[in-house]
């Protein structure tokens, strides 16, 4: 497999992994139109039965460095207006760091599976539109705070659920 499409299918994996060890379904959307995964979760409740999308972006370690405010990532106009601006279903830019080598994605012993290196996120809701005429693309910071965690999502889809009128 192309080293960029291999880095790219773990990035997808390891959100997943990350996902399922929160109790959600995982789902791949067919077209991509730019959203990566949808998140679920089946609630008894219509109410909490919300869904959040996310586009997952990859980079090696030593491909970039990122700075004090986080790590700098280039979206295309189009990929910045998929995922900003509130929406029904929100949407979440999520960056996996990886190895540099695919040999070294996993190590598996006989009473783990370890998973390198890690994820962050970002919410663009409330990113305004780039004012300069003709520009191709924007650059997003995606803060180093933000690592995505178990209890990230589980925020992510309590907040989802704050946010879901009453029926």
């Amino acid at each position: 497999m192309e080293l960029n499409n291999h880095q790219g299918w773990y990035g997808e994996t390891f959100v997943a992994a990350i996902a399922a060890a929160a109790g959600f379904q995982v789902a791949v959307p067919y077209p991509d139109i730019g959203k990566d995964l949808i998140l679920g979760r089946d609630h008894e409740d219509p109410d909490l039965d919300v869904q959040i999308a996310l586009q997952v972006k990859t980079r090696r370690v030593g491909q970039f460095e990122p700075t004090e405010g986080g790590f700098k990532i280039s979206l295309t106009i189009d990929q910045f207006k998929r995922l900003r601006g509130r929406r029904q279903v929100p949407c979440f830019l999520v960056l996996v760091v990886v190895p540099p080598e695919p040999a070294n994605y996993i190590h598996v012993q006989e009473r783990a599976l370890t998973l390198h290196h890690s994820a962050y996120w970002v919410s663009l809701e409330h990113q305004p539109l780039p004012h300069q005429q003709g520009r191709k693309s924007v650059t997003v910071t995606v803060p180093r705070e933000n690592l995505l965690t178990v209890d990230a999502l589980r925020e992510f889809f309590d907040r989802a659920c704050e946010e879901v009128p009453a029926s």
